[in-house]
């Protein structure tokens, strides 16, 4: 049980020492004594509300890290309520919530920061935000993108009226995004529907929202249903009607990689990079030029993709984003394997695994073992694959892979048991589980 007394006086305690003002400095403000002040601060507490007042009245400070401070002790008190979780999963458990809350904060901020229109203006700037976040964060966590769409639909739920509405069904289609990610198309489907009917149903007198981004969102589930025609139908209208063509040619490069067409795809890519230049969005060039370099490798244009990541790499150090320097180093040690230079381009895959591995980004970790096996298996090492072989059991706990490309893993790992596996067939897994994670009802077969 939490100590409410004891959390109150390390609180007043806290920010006493963050303001640098003494207890003695608190004694002569409040008239109480010294040793009153250093009781309350310490092993008493503060049990009465007026007195957790009074002594916060003696020490300047911003109003808004009173609740910053109380949350980070009310975390600290958690600890003890949950007895029945290990360390690691106390610690995990932690590291999320810290990482959810440094996302939320920073989407409230800009959307103060943006919105200057009053209480129904903040609130479209705030779920916007919101949204754009939860989208960002779905290719990496899923969790975290639920969250974030979830508080969107929350934010969106306080505006009344046809504005509310249509800010309703904008939240819901992030969340049926989220749940398209998780690869749960039919009930995506279902989600989606019912946020364009909201959306229809409503207004945005001022045009807050995007009209193309529903649009796109449609279209990335049509994508991933390989109703390929309809993906790209949308991505024309979404570009007709929108605000972001440099999104949507981005959109549609991906969408040509997955039907396999990567020279399309590498053509809309080079059209679309001088209007990413000149929007100057430093996120969506590095999503550029990265899927530009996955095509080239396609293609085994090795030379032009090596050119290509020294730009990705740049771009990924400069946002500081650790996943996006991970997913560098993969591609990375792809074309340097391109290029003939195995034992380079192991290091870089083992690298990028371990990161996957450490984040749970099993699909990731498993596209970037394959590649390392191969090269192991040009050389005849298969002992060493034996051994590589069983990190994929991480993997194929996961619910994050599906039947098929689980299946395929599960071939691998025995035949690596066996010291059977080949190099051909690391690559051929490899080159279905690229296919795979695009195509849920793809069947693995090993001709």
């Amino acid at each position: 049980m939490i100590d409410e007394p004891r959390i109150r006086g390390l609180l007043v305690d806290f920010l006493a020492r963050w303001y640098d003002v003494s207890q003695k400095e608190i004694a002569a403000r409040t008239g109480l004594s010294g040793s009153g002040v250093s009781l309350y601060l310490g092993q008493r507490g503060i049990h009465r509300p007026a007195v957790l007042e009074k002594l916060l009245g003696a020490i300047p400070h911003r109003p808004a890290a009173v609740p910053l401070v109380a949350g980070c002790l009310d975390g600290l008190g958690t600890l003890g309520r949950n007895a029945d979780l290990t360390e690691d999963e106390l610690l995990r458990i932690e590291e999320e919530t810290q990482r959810l809350t440094r996302l939320v904060r920073e989407a409230l901020t800009e959307a103060v920061r943006r919105s200057r229109s009053g209480p129904a203006g903040e609130i479209m700037e705030l779920c916007v935000l919101l949204c754009e976040e939860s989208e960002r964060a779905a290719s990496r966590d899923l969790t975290a993108a639920a969250v974030l769409a979830r508080l969107a639909r929350e934010t969106a739920d306080r505006l009344a009226g046809p504005e509310g509405m249509r800010l309703q069904g904008y939240s819901m289609a992030h969340e049926a995004n989220v749940t398209r990610v998780s690869g749960e198309l039919d009930a995506a489907d279902a989600s989606l529907e019912a946020a364009k009917l909201q959306w229809s149903a409503g207004t945005d007198r001022d045009s807050v929202l995007d009209p193309g981004r529903i649009l796109d969102l449609e279209a990335s589930l049509r994508r991933d249903q390989r109703r390929f025609d309809e993906a790209l139908r949308l991505l024309d209208e979404a570009e007709r009607v929108g605000r972001s063509s440099e999104r949507v040619a981005i959109k549609r490069g991906f969408t040509l990689e997955v039907m396999g067409e990567y020279e399309r795809a590498v053509e809309i890519l080079r059209e679309a990079e001088p209007k990413v230049l000149r929007l100057g969005d430093r996120r969506l060039l590095y999503m550029l030029r990265f899927n530009l370099g996955v095509n080239e490798t396609h293609l085994k244009r090795y030379a032009e993709a090596a050119l290509l990541v020294r730009q990705v790499r740049e771009l990924a150090s400069e946002r500081g984003d650790e996943i996006e320097i991970s997913r560098t180093t993969w591609l990375e040690g792809r074309i340097v394997a391109g290029l003939g230079r195995a034992g380079e381009a192991r290091k870089l895959l083992e690298k990028a695994r371990r990161e996957f591995d450490h984040r749970e980004m099993f699909a990731d970790a498993a596209l970037a073992l394959l590649e390392e096996a191969a090269l192991l298996l040009d050389e005849g090492r298969t002992a060493e694959v034996k051994t590589l072989a069983l990190e994929l059991n991480r993997v194929l706990k996961s619910k994050g892979v599906h039947f098929e490309a689980l299946a395929a893993l599960r071939l691998f790992q025995e035949a690596a048991g066996r010291e059977t596996a080949t190099a051909d067939l690391a690559r051929n897994i490899l080159r279905f589980l690229f296919r795979a994670r695009y195509d849920q009802g793809l069947q693995f077969t090993t001709l």
